[in-house]
């Protein structure tokens, strides 16, 4: 009987004690805030244009169009362009006339930007990622209406008597009063959906980097045509292959050949160079490139201490595009122009031109203050061997053709053979060779292997030479030359010019013209450009 009711006891202790652990627990609540961050977007987009009143056939009008990211994301950029002609009688005109376009824009830097035609609209995409505060190159630089544009006057002829008056009026269904619309959309995309956002398939691919601007050397091997190419209008962008034997050593150069080959570059630009806004056309002189040469200068010998040794780089040419505002002197040690006993002398060491050239051209001051060298040209430029072999007078205008003269600017001879025969610095003269390695190749009649003949090589050539062409040689006076750095080895006064006849030699207290000459340092990289006149090439 009592074993019984502790049996009762003890199961009611047990229920209670489950029931007190299904009710009783430990609870914990926790809010997280996560925030999600967008970057910032945007686009700024960099125009130059000044809208012109009175457009006439022929006018050229600056027109620039830059992209920047001004915001955090990397952006593709795409440019649509559309235009139309509209009459004053409101009607809409063609935008060609024949063949030839109305208004020609001038699209640059097409290694930048592709083209695109698709259903009758026209996009230029630019070929690489845009990253946070990047710049796009210029898509173009202006409009020009074209000067043969048919205004569609109609024209009345009356007589009377013996007088003839025609009278032309605007029928106001021609370009003659009309307007002409331009209109530029810039489209930005988030970089990694452009394929998907404007379905371009196939037909764009763009770059996640602009790929580095060319060193000398690799703007010479991607610049420099095929062997045994011909010069004309599809191989005049490029620079041709020289390779000459001098004392038994073979010197391979590259040179722009022709009448008008794309090399163009700017240079001897005004500081500071902003990378938007600065405008090279209006900041810089427009130079030409020679080419491209193995180029000797000197340099102290780190293991050996005051002891100087000679080395060789790649480097490029440049001349000047046209010759300096005031005719001068190659030398005269008399102090006074040339006259019957006074002639100068052909020693280009202490000439007036070598003076002249490496102090007062060189600093921009003295003469040349206002048309020297600034900062930036001095910054590119160093010291480079130039040769002071020269050739007797009387057989030069016989026997010499281009790669003897060419040897011969690089031999020892001179006159008296006590005058030095190189002389280091950082600005000279053109070789006689340089340009006569212009058209030597282009002539048609041979004239690389011919005589420097005046008569079959001479004036009748040298049209087709880039140097006579950039400023005829014209010494901003009568006398119509400009003077070269050789001289004649059998004359102590004889320096070697050209004119508009053709190449020979004249006394050294003459007046002539001065192109001067530098070698760009082999450091210097050429980022943008395509060397034509409109869009010279830009140096790094």
């Amino acid at each position: 009987m009592n074993n019984n009711k502790s049996l009762v006891f003890f199961l009611m202790v047990a229920i209670i004690s489950i029931i007190g652990l299904t009710m009783a627990y430990f609870s914990s609540t926790t809010t997280f805030e996560n925030e999600f961050k967008t970057l910032k977007y945007g686009t700024t987009y960099i125009e130059k244009f000044t809208s012109p009143n009175n457009w006439l056939p022929g006018d050229e009008t600056e027109k620039t169009l830059q992209v920047k990211n001004s915001g955090d994301v990397d952006e593709a950029v795409r440019v649509k362009v559309e235009e139309q002609w509209k009459s004053k009688n409101n009607t809409i005109l063609p935008l060609k006339q024949g063949d030839n376009v109305v208004a020609d824009i001038h699209f640059i830097n097409d290694d930048d930007w592709t083209k695109v035609e698709a259903d009758g609209e026209v996009y230029y995409y630019y070929n690489y990622k845009l990253a946070p505060g990047e710049t796009t190159s210029k898509l173009l630089d202006k409009v020009t209406f074209n000067p043969n544009t048919n205004l569609e006057d109609t024209c009345i002829t009356t007589m009377q008597g013996d007088v003839t008056t025609r009278v032309c009026n605007s029928n106001g269904a021609g370009y003659d009063g009309a307007t002409y619309t331009l209109i530029f959309t810039v489209e930005t995309v988030q970089y990694n959906k452009y394929t998907s956002v404007w379905k371009t398939g196939d037909t764009i691919t763009l770059l996640d980097e602009k790929p580095d601007p060319l060193t000398v050397q690799e703007f010479a091997e991607s610049q420099t045509n095929v062997p045994n190419a011909e010069y004309n209008e599809k191989t005049k962008g490029k620079m041709f292959q020289f390779t000459h034997t001098v004392n038994g050593n073979s010197i391979n150069e590259s040179r722009y050949i022709g009448d008008n080959p794309n090399n163009y570059v700017y240079f001897n630009c005004d500081e500071p160079q902003d990378e938007v806004e600065y405008n090279y056309a209006a900041s810089c002189e427009v130079w030409r490139i020679l080419g491209v040469f193995d180029v000797e200068r000197t340099i102290e010998d780190s293991e050996n201490a005051g002891q100087n040794i000679t080395i060789t780089e790649t480097r490029m040419k440049l001349v000047r595009g046209t010759d300096l505002a005031t005719t001068r002197m190659w030398d005269n040690r008399n102090s006074e122009q040339y006259s019957s006993g006074n002639y100068g002398k052909n020693d280009w060491n202490g000439s007036l031109m070598q003076t002249f050239l490496t102090e007062d051209y060189y600093n921009g001051t003295g003469e040349a203050t206002s048309n020297g060298l600034k900062a930036s040209a001095r910054e590119r430029i160093e010291d480079a061997i130039f040769y002071l072999g020269g050739f007797p007078y009387s057989t030069y205008d016989i026997i010499y053709n281009a790669e003897k003269i060419y040897e011969m600017e690089r031999g020892t001879e001179v006159y008296n053979n006590t005058r030095p025969t190189s002389w280091e610095g950082k600005v000279a003269l053109m070789y006689p060779s340089d340009m006569y390695m212009t058209y030597a190749k282009t002539d048609g009649v041979g004239c690389y292997n011919r005589p420097m003949s005046s008569s079959v090589c001479g004036s009748t050539n040298l049209v087709k030479s880039w140097i006579y062409n950039t400023n005829k040689l014209e010494g901003n006076s009568s006398n119509q030359w400009t003077w070269f750095l050789s001289s004649y080895s059998n004359q102590s006064h004889y320096v070697f010019y050209a004119n508009l006849d053709n190449l020979g030699g004249v006394n050294a207290s003459k007046l002539g013209g001065v192109l001067p000459v530098v070698y760009l340092k082999s450091s210097i990289r050429i980022k943008e450009g395509t060397g034509e006149l409109e869009n010279p090439y830009v140096l790094e």
